[in-house]
């Protein structure tokens, strides 16, 4: 639960979310190993499919974090033009040996968003391997905002941190319009690999707001006893969908923890699939309410 706002460490700076320069700096790490391309292991078939699905044909992409451009190729396919934007000068080189390199819609640039100029716009950015997590991710929307003519598409893990959740609402109450896409890998039973795609359109953009005052949103606290009381779960969930709630912080004794939580997810599947999720957390278990879709 969110008792208030931590103090930001210098260290991390709320535009980008990480320690930049350690970030980077396993970026250009891993530039220097050639049997492996950056981000490899988020990539399966289902989600480069859906990817793909959100990108016009014939659009003037900006790639943001094109990394060794694992997905340079495949965005080609649906571009006019392309720009792969890649803040580390190794990841880049690597990207430039490789056989996308003689497409002439490519062009490269060394940076990060803020080091576009200002009139530079697009139709389509993709966000495929950015350093950022956390705040730095919303920080990176509303710079994206004033670079797009139609659409940012975000490729991000679902890895149990809720960063696509929150950035989901964040962005939401800033006013833009949010659509998403929860991807699984299809034919694997243990341990599929999972990912995120948000599709975000300008809206009703409000760029007065500072990222850092819509970012993080109170969570209520509900107390379940232990053992729960048979059907508890699904009385969470139609509680919690019906009181009108951003989020809400279930807690139970640490032997109840993995039962409740099966139980939660059970009961959001069934009674609110794409309109809230549940997350695990150091604090207990979160449910958290998801933006509406486009019509």
């Amino acid at each position: 639960m969110i008792e208030g706002r931590k103090a930001e460490s210098p260290l991390v700076p709320a535009e980008f979310g990480v320690p930049i320069e350690s970030s980077l700096a396993k970026r250009e790490h891993f530039a220097n190993q050639y049997d492996y391309d950056y981000g490899q292991e988020r990539i399966f078939l289902q989600l480069v499919s859906e990817l793909l699905d959100e990108v016009p044909d014939g659009s003037e992409i900006l790639e943001v974090g094109a990394a060794t451009g694992l997905m340079t190729a495949q965005l080609l396919e649906r571009a006019k033009t392309l720009t792969a934007l890649e803040p580390s000068p190794g990841l880049l080189r690597r990207l430039l040996s490789s056989a996308v390199a003689s497409d002439s819609r490519l062009g490269t640039m060394v940076g990060m968003v803020e080091d576009l100029a200002p009139d530079v716009t697009f139709d389509v950015a993709v966000v495929t391997f950015t350093p950022r997590r956390g705040m730095g991710l919303l920080h990176l929307l509303t710079k994206l905002a004033s670079h797009v003519r139609d659409r940012v598409v975000m490729m991000l893990d679902d890895d149990g941190t809720l960063d696509w959740a929150y950035l989901a609402r964040a962005s939401a109450r800033l006013g833009f319009d949010v659509r998403i896409h929860l991807v699984t890998e299809a034919g694997v039973i243990h341990d599929p690999r999972r990912a995120v795609i948000l599709v975000v359109r300008p809206g009703v953009f409000d760029g007065t707001i500072a990222p850092e005052d819509i970012w993080e949103f109170e969570s209520r606290t509900l107390d379940v006893p232990y053992p729960a009381p048979h059907g508890a779960a699904t009385r969470v969930v139609r509680y919690f969908m019906t009181a009108g709630e951003h989020a809400l912080l279930v807690r139970t004794r640490d032997e109840g923890v993995d039962r409740l939580y099966g139980n939660l997810r059970t009961a959001v599947h069934r009674l609110g699939r794409n309109e809230v999720t549940v997350r695990r957390t150091d604090d207990g278990i979160q449910i958290v309410r998801l933006p509406k879709p486009i019509e």
